[in-house]
């Protein structure tokens, strides 16, 4: 017995009617348990603007993380060249100094680029560490903006001269020592061969 149009709408629309009923009384008793009164009220006293914090204390603090990230790294600098000038140990190893390729095949080579790194990181860590604490006083005069870009182009500046200084060290180690720590021979120019000239009788 085949059912027609008219009975499958009208059974559909008896469905929907009693899914409204069930979702009806289950709303009724859900708002029952739940005294949606009271939580209204709870909530006409609650203020969100109370959890964050005062503006001041945001940028005070902002100020102050921006001026430790641009003094942090000179002041590392600075401590790395004067281990490297009077800590290093007196030959190479692989726990405490300055290593490069052609820094550690031999001790004259060694203690060459310990000098050298020592003098040059803690000579730039100091020159940064002066620069940045002068740049950084002024950030509490700077617009928010302005402090974070000025405290970004101030740690870029210091990744590059660390890498100028660092490329340096290798550089001028490799000029100067072989692969196995041996000072490397300047080229000599062949001594200008004698002339034979007729001997006198």
């Amino acid at each position: 017995m085949s059912t027609t149009p008219t009975e499958i709408l009208e059974t559909t629309l008896a469905a929907l009617e009693t899914t409204a009923a069930a979702a009806a009384d289950a709303t009724a008793s859900t708002e029952a348990a739940l005294d949606i009164q009271s939580i209204k009220d709870m909530m006409d006293g609650f203020d969100p603007a109370a959890l964050l914090p005062e503006l001041s204390d945001v940028f005070g603090s902002l100020t102050t993380v921006c001026r430790v990230a641009v003094l942090i790294g000179p002041v590392i600098l600075l401590a790395l060249g004067l281990a490297y000038l009077f800590f290093s140990p007196k030959e190479a190893n692989y726990y405490f100094g300055y290593r490069c390729y052609y820094g550690m095949g031999s001790v004259q080579a060694w203690r060459f680029t310990q000098r050298l790194a020592g003098a040059l990181y803690a000579g730039l860590g100091l020159i940064l560490t002066l620069i940045m604490l002068v740049v950084s006083g002024g950030f509490g005069d700077m617009e928010v903006t302005d402090m974070v870009w000025r405290a970004a182009d101030c740690l870029i500046w210091q990744v590059v001269l660390v890498l100028l200084a660092t490329v340096a060290i290798h550089v001028s180690a490799a000029m100067r020592f072989d692969r196995k720590g041996e000072y490397r021979k300047k080229k000599q120019t062949p001594p200008a061969p004698k002339k034979k000239g007729n001997p006198r009788s």
